[in-house]
């Protein structure tokens, strides 16, 4: 069994708070040179011997090290929560090969990452992902969160939509109504 990280001991329970924290978890941005960084190489020929601990939590116990991190690795609005225990998260200014490795298997469809707004699951990144910042869309549910990231952000057609979630297209198009007033309203 691998051994724990250098930080304090962690606890596997699951986190309900991840938006009490202290500023919250990060977003992630890529470095500049992040394909060339060791974090990416080691997260392509590392295996991943570790698991989900709840929807926004993942294990990381990469095969080539010792160490097991706990990772938030969630969608929130249009944006991607990553943050690891490791020191080479700090270090790096959020990009370690933790983070990256699940970021290179989320990639390639061997895991699946949760939505914590919407609770909708993807098996790869959506076309309406932005990495390195967030838009605050507190205000939206949702049904109205979900249909306006793939309709209004992602270009997939109120029908089309509307056959995938089993939602008639009128529905979705009040979603979609409500969602883009209410965004436009905070403006």
């Amino acid at each position: 069994m691998p051994a724990l990280s250098r930080s304090a001991v962690p606890s596997w329970q699951p986190v309900d708070d991840l938006d009490d924290r202290i500023g919250g978890p990060s977003t992630l941005s890529m470095p500049e040179d992040w394909a060339l960084s060791t974090a990416w190489e080691r997260a392509q020929t590392a295996t991943d011997q570790g698991g989900p601990i709840t929807d926004a939590e993942r294990l990381v116990a990469l095969s080539d090290g010792e160490d097991r991190h706990r990772v938030t690795f969630a969608l929130k609005g249009n944006t991607l929560l990553a943050e690891c225990d490791c020191a080479g998260y700090q270090y790096h200014d959020g990009w370690c090969a933790h983070v990256a490795s699940l970021w290179w298997r989320w990639s390639i469809g061997e895991i699946v990452v949760s939505h914590l707004d919407t609770g909708r699951e993807y098996e790869q990144p959506p076309a309406w992902l932005e990495l390195d910042g967030r838009t605050d869309y507190d205000a939206l549910t949702a049904a109205e969160l979900d249909a306006y990231l793939a309709c209004e952000r992602a270009d997939v057609g109120v029908r089309a939509f509307a056959r995938s979630t089993r939602r008639s297209p009128g529905t979705v198009g009040n979603l979609l109504r409500r969602a883009r007033g209410k965004l436009e309203g905070e403006r």
